[in-house]
């Protein structure tokens, strides 16, 4: 026997050795894998052995030819590993095919080929998570950085309102000296119309005319004292309203400031959050 013959014999015994192999262990290892496989076994010609999976099922029997494109028989002819991906349009089932060359032969080109089928339903089902999680992250974090701005905006306008307020109070204040000063009026006002009365009444008849006057002064005296009172009355109810309301206005833009804070750090986490939906979509397309 020639030594041609003798590595073509050695080339096919190999065959048949992985075949054997391939009938005893592989389908344990099927069992083993937590997602659906199929393994293939050829020669440089035909099917040899066809461990189908659960889903993904090659129209192969032993015996049938190798196709005349693919992986297969790209891995027989460039004597190197081949990968692709096999949607599910071809076979009903999606799944990514690693083609991996056997022995050799005495040209130098593989006895045969072991071919891998891992099942993508996983990866895809992972793929549209992902691409889902990204939408929805995007759309979060966007909603998100609105909240943000509104909450920022919303803290200015009360720190706004909050100086108006600290204002109003300080014009109140001053009304307190306008007060202070028609009061005045109103006492010397009265004090003027006693005297006037007293005189009027030692003026006898003659001082009929100033009494009336004296009179009129002591009522206008009166109703400035009253009305000043009632001024004051309702003045001192506007600043303790405008002090409630400063005091409402302090704790909503504390509360505020503490959203727009908040609403940050959620903006940061979504973005985070986005960050990690892409990596966990880049990691589906990997198999």
């Amino acid at each position: 026997m020639s030594t041609v013959q003798l590595k073509e014999q050695q080339g096919t015994e190999d065959i048949e050795r992985l075949k054997e192999a391939f009938e005893l262990i592989l389908p344990l290892v099927q069992e083993l894998f937590p997602i659906d496989v199929m393994f293939a076994l050829t020669d440089q010609e035909k099917f040899r052995a066809h461990l189908p999976g659960k889903e993904i099922h090659l129209p192969v029997e032993p015996g049938a030819p190798i196709p005349p494109q693919g992986g297969i028989r790209r891995a027989l002819d460039e004597g190197r590993t081949f990968s692709g991906r096999i949607g599910a349009e071809v076979y009903g089932a999606a799944f990514k095919s690693i083609a991996k060359p056997l022995g050799k032969m005495p040209d130098g080109r593989p006895a045969g080929v072991l071919t891998l089928g891992i099942s993508l339903r996983s990866q895809e089902v992972l793929d549209g998570a992902a691409e889902h999680l990204v939408l929805s992250s995007e759309q979060i974090r966007k909603a998100t950085d609105e909240i943000a701005g509104t909450a920022t905006e919303l803290a200015a306008e009360i720190a706004e309102l909050q100086e108006i307020g600290h204002s109003v109070v300080a014009e109140l204040r001053q009304t307190d000296e306008i007060l202070s000063f028609i009061r005045e009026v109103s006492e010397n006002s009265t004090l003027l119309g006693i005297n006037a009365a007293i005189e009027a009444a030692h003026a006898g008849e003659q001082g009929r005319g100033f009494g009336v006057v004296a009179q009129e002064i002591r009522k206008m005296a009166e109703s400035s004292a009253s009305s000043a009172r009632q001024i004051e009355s309702i003045l001192s109810s506007i600043r303790k309203r405008i002090t409630n309301l400063d005091d409402t206005l302090g704790r909503c833009s504390i509360q505020s400031s503490q959203q727009a804070a908040v609403t940050q750090e959620i903006a940061a986490s979504m973005e985070q959050f986005s960050e990690s939906a892409e990596e966990i979509k880049a990691i589906a397309k990997l198999l």
